[in-house]
Order: C-alpha cells, then structure tokens, then sequence
C-alpha cells in the first residue's frame, strides 16, 4: 500500500502524484521509504507536509524539501488540522509509533467521515493498543492495512532475533564493510 488519496476528504497519505491530488490540502507522510516517497522532491510546494519531528528531518535532509512545508507532529498527541480555507471543517489526526524504523508514524484520523486508522508500513506490537486514541471503545469506520507481509506461509522474525542474526553475518564476515 504505497499511497492513498482518502476518498470523500481532502486528505493523502504517502501519495505525491498531484494529478491524483487535485483536490487534496492535507499531505501526510508515513515515513521516509523510497516507495513512500515516490514522486515528492525537492521542488515540492503545493501544500504542507505533515508527518513526525524525525520524519521532517529526515524529509529535509534526505531530499532537500523546503522546511516551509515541513509540519512535523508530536507522536501521541491529538492534533486539530482545518479541512478547508475559512477553518470551518476541522479533523483531528494523531499520530502512532509504527515501530518500523526511525519516525515512522500511522494516522488515526476523527472527522465528519467518521474515524480511520491508516497503518503505512509498521510492525504489531501489543502497546500499540494502548494507545489513548485506540482505548475508549474506539470504533474505527475504514481500517487502511498495510499487509505486505501478512503471508500464513511466511515466518517474520522478531525484532531481536533479527539484531541477533544480522550480528551473526557480520562476525562471520570480519573482512567486510558492513553498511546499515
């Protein structure tokens, strides 16, 4: 699930191609991914980018973004966002620790189209649940689920184990350069 114009709002996540944009004003970036960027550059200047603090950094050291359209958001935090020009139509967005890498982020979305959790790229883990916005009996109205992974077939390992393994490969190669 690389990128989403919402339908029936003036929202995108992790979608840069302005012709499928036309009528967007809220911009949200997941993370800083090559396939969640994917057409965004240095020349950006349509509208805001809203995305996490490390995010923003990354946005504007990686590919150069002018920092005016760089609005990070505090993870955790309930953040009220105007829909529209005068302020009249508002949605309230906060933003979830992915537990992917560095600054990735999920939305939960509450708004007059009722409430959406888009997941981008991340990795469950249990206190994820125990987020504030997803406490309280939370109904969530259109999940957006990033489920690349999500083969019955396919055995992920845990993030532990897979620190271990990548210090196996390396101890067993010490005559290479090893870049991560």
């Amino acid at each position: 699930m690389n990128g989403k114009v919402i339908p029936h709002t003036p929202m995108a996540v992790d979608c840069w191609q302005l012709r499928k944009c036309s009528h967007v004003r809220l911009f949200f970036l997941s993370h800083m991914h090559s396939d969640h960027t994917s057409g965004l550059t240095s020349t950006w200047s349509h509208r805001p980018i809203y995305c996490s603090p490390l995010t923003a950094k990354l946005l504007k050291l990686k590919l150069q973004v002018n920092e005016k359209w760089i609005w990070p958001l505090e993870v955790g935090e309930p953040h009220m966002l105007p829909l529209d020009d005068i302020g009249k139509e508002k949605l309230t967005v906060t933003l979830i620790d992915a537990n992917h890498c560095p600054g990735a982020v999920m939305f939960f979305f509450e708004g007059y189209f009722g409430t959406i959790l888009y997941t981008g790229d991340f990795r469950y883990i249990p206190s994820m649940l125990r987020e504030p916005c997803l406490r309280n009996n939370t109904t969530i109205d259109v999940l957006y689920l990033d489920n690349t992974n999500c083969d019955p077939t396919r055995s992920i390992p845990t993030r532990q184990r897979a620190c271990q393994q990548i210090k196996e490969i390396i101890r067993a190669h010490p005559n290479y350069a090893v870049v991560i």
